[in-house]
């Protein structure tokens, strides 16, 4: 699979930034929406949870912003994350036209999706770090890290993205679901809310949902100005690795029948 990706880099590489470009083709703000929706998002949750989670939100409390620096950290990378296993999903039924007449390997409209989606991320990582001291925080060296571990969260998502897009090819209810889920995933990462309010038990789960230490490790950049430790790099390097090895497998038991359901 890695050979066939670096054989294809180039067309993935242009045709992802046009492909992030097209979504919003014929809007008068254009890419912009890709900033703007995610501000509508976070003026929502910042009206309504604000001053609920203003005075718990770890190392902001001194802080007005706090808050909203304690969300944008943890919110944004999410939704680049969610965006992508949810459009990364529907890759080869959106492309079933070329996978039926070119003989290019399924796994490279794959990558091509979630390396869009990985230019949005990184579009999200330059807004943070281009808010956030305006909003009365000072970012440490340790934000350097960043790209490095939005490329593993992305790395994860691209495992999913194997996962599902051959799935759904031959079970179309999991495109409904998919958002449903996705949701539901999100309230139970501290995301909106500050994860000490939970009780201990769940606190405690919440080190074996895989997406919680690609958020912590954000937030630790961010807002503690710390590198996370080796245990959490080792984490995010395993789920990304693991989910891959999935993808790719369910890819390969599939693949023979996968352009003749298309």
């Amino acid at each position: 699979m890695f050979l066939s990706l670096y054989r294809y880099r180039r067309y993935i590489l242009r045709n992802a930034w046009n492909d992030l470009r097209l979504r919003y083709a014929g809007s008068g703000m254009g890419i912009f929406w890709h900033i703007l929706l995610p501000l509508a998002q976070i003026l929502i949750y910042t009206v309504v949870f604000s001053r609920l989670m203003s005075l718990r939100s770890p190392g902001m409390a001194a802080n007005p912003y706090g808050f909203v620096i304690y969300l944008c950290s943890g919110l944004l990378p999410w939704l680049a994350f969610s965006n992508s296993v949810i459009n990364g999903s529907n890759t080869f039924l959106a492309n079933a036209k070329y996978l039926q007449k070119l003989p290019i390997p399924e796994e490279i409209f794959v990558a091509r999706s979630a390396m869009a989606d990985m230019f949005g991320l990184m579009i999200y990582i330059i807004l943070l770090m281009i808010v956030i001291p305006m909003l009365g925080h000072a970012l440490g060296w340790s934000s350097l890290l960043l790209p490095l571990a939005a490329l593993l969260f992305q790395l994860f998502a691209f495992g999913l993205q194997l996962l599902l897009a051959p799935l759904r090819v031959f079970l179309r209810d999991i495109g409904y679901m998919l958002g449903v889920v996705m949701q539901l995933w999100m309230w139970m990462l501290p995301i909106v809310y500050v994860e000490t309010i939970l009780p201990p038990d769940f606190q405690s789960l919440l080190q074996w949902n895989p997406a919680y230490v690609y958020i912590r490790s954000f937030r630790d950049l961010l807002l503690q100005n710390q590198i996370p430790s080796w245990t959490a790099w080792g984490a995010m390097l395993a789920w990304a690795t693991v989910f891959l090895l999935l993808g790719y497998t369910v890819l390969q038991r599939l693949r023979p029948e996968l352009r003749d359901v298309l």
